[in-house]
């Protein structure tokens, strides 16, 4: 157990920081966040409430100060991982665990293109009752992931709901926040330009896609997913150079390989396009 912060120091420490979330560490000491993005986040609470967290392992995905990995800590998960690739991260992170006296397991080393290499440990191992292989897989898969405001920042979205589909146990749950092109039937991913170069939708160097709402749901389809439709929730934000941009947060399931036709569907069940899907058929 950590020492004991008295009020006052843990305000003091708070005014030393920037933070991105609002996390509650006691009762009326919040850190500072980013007000703009409240709106997004209680749309994504709302999305959040068809999935059930007690009892359930979940693994949050660019965690940043640990709003969402807190929260489903708070909501009675079992076991939570959090991720980042961006290792600064982790000081605000660890603050607020400290404060919170958390068991969140944080993972500021592991990318979202390689969950399923980096997360093998969690993976393999089970301390309770050692299983043969690839029981042992599936049993400590992840029954929830948070991929949370990140998907128009990476270079290669698709690759990395691949990688959220290698973690999930089939019947698990992906909960998706993202930037979007809402007034389009159109399935389009417009690219942002190279950093520094041309920013045709944001002018901000780690936004790279913002893809339509059918572009999203197709890019789910083809990584094992599908969305539950009364849990997806938008925000329009206003045009940006001719598209009604805006947010959407969704709850897609997992779907096993065994859902699927594989005379039509196989190349959905290589292990090159989608990591892990193997031992569904084990």
């Amino acid at each position: 157990m950590g020492r004991f912060w008295t009020d006052q120091e843990i305000l003091d420490e708070i005014s030393k920081r920037r933070w991105y979330h609002k996390i509650t560490l006691r009762p009326g000491i919040i850190t500072p966040g980013i007000t703009l993005l409240e709106n997004v986040w209680n749309m994504t609470r709302q999305s959040r409430e068809y999935i059930q967290y007690s009892a359930k392992r979940v693994l949050d995905l660019a965690s940043f100060d640990g709003m969402w990995a807190f929260e489903a800590e708070q909501r009675g998960a079992s076991l939570v991982v959090a991720t980042d690739c961006m290792q600064p991260l982790y000081l605000n992170f660890e603050f607020c665990k400290n404060i919170l006296q958390s068991k969140v397991l944080p993972l500021y080393n592991t990318s979202p293109y390689k969950l399923w290499e980096g997360l093998q440990v969690l993976l393999m191992d089970d301390f309770i009752e050692p299983l043969p292989f690839p029981q042992q897989i599936r049993h400590n898969q992840f029954d929830v992931v948070q991929h949370l405001g990140l998907l128009y920042h990476l270079r290669d979205p698709m690759w990395t709901l691949s990688q959220c589909r290698s973690v999930i146990k089939p019947g698990g749950h992906l909960l998706l926040e993202t930037a979007c092109i809402l007034d389009t039937n159109q399935s389009i991913m417009v690219y942002n330009g190279a950093p520094g170069q041309m920013n045709r939708i944001y002018k901000d160097d780690t936004t790279w896609w913002l893809p339509s709402v059918l572009c999203i749901e197709e890019m789910l389809r083809g990584t094992l997913f599908e969305i539950i439709p009364e849990s997806v929730r938008t925000i329009p934000s206003g045009k940006i150079n001719n598209y009604d941009a805006g947010r959407i947060s969704l709850v897609a399931r997992a779907i096993s390989g065994n859902e699927i036709d594989p005379n039509c569907h196989a190349e959905l069940l290589r292990i090159f396009r989608n990591p892990g899907i193997i031992p569904d058929y084990l």
